[in-house]
């Protein structure tokens, strides 16, 4: 009987690592800058799936033209300025985000309006004009989409 080698079993290891490492590379902020509108926001409670966002859509249509912008300088804003809703929303909507930064390590994509003392993580993704967040705490799922600056 023949001692197992370890070279062939380091080197499948290292490919099965090198590949997990390709399919969830780290994330360029570049990839995340800008502005995004958000499509949805998928919760689940009490084991049903539920888009809140659409339920804030059905009480207030204006909030589909609010624009989410995040700044390359690590500031995360909501502009409401477009949106047609009514002033007193605007400006509550708006002054929720004036202090929100974010950042970005490998695919975590952070929010806080406290420096990051405490904050709200999501695993990102970004598929052409699609972005996607997944919390990693219950926060539910988010699905923004680029706003094309020229509109």
């Amino acid at each position: 009987m023949q001692p197992l080698r370890s070279g062939p079993l380091v080197t499948l290891a290292l490919v099965f690592v090198a590949a997990s490492a390709a399919a969830n590379p780290p994330l360029n902020p570049a990839a995340v800058v800008g502005p995004w509108k958000k499509l949805s926001h998928t919760v689940v409670f009490d084991g049903r799936s539920m888009d809140s966002h659409a339920a804030l859509l059905h009480q207030r249509p204006c909030a589909a033209q609010v624009v989410y912008e995040i700044h390359a300088d690590g500031r995360y804003r909501l502009d409401a300025s477009g949106s047609h809703c009514d002033d007193k929303y605007k400006r509550m909507q708006e002054k929720l985000y004036a202090k929100t930064q974010w950042k970005l390590e490998g695919q975590k994509f952070t929010t806080s309006a406290t420096n990051f003392a405490v904050g709200q993580s999501y695993n990102v993704s970004v598929a052409g004009q699609r972005m996607t967040w997944v919390g990693t705490e219950g926060q539910g799922t988010l699905v923004f989409e680029r706003v094309n600056p020229a509109k």
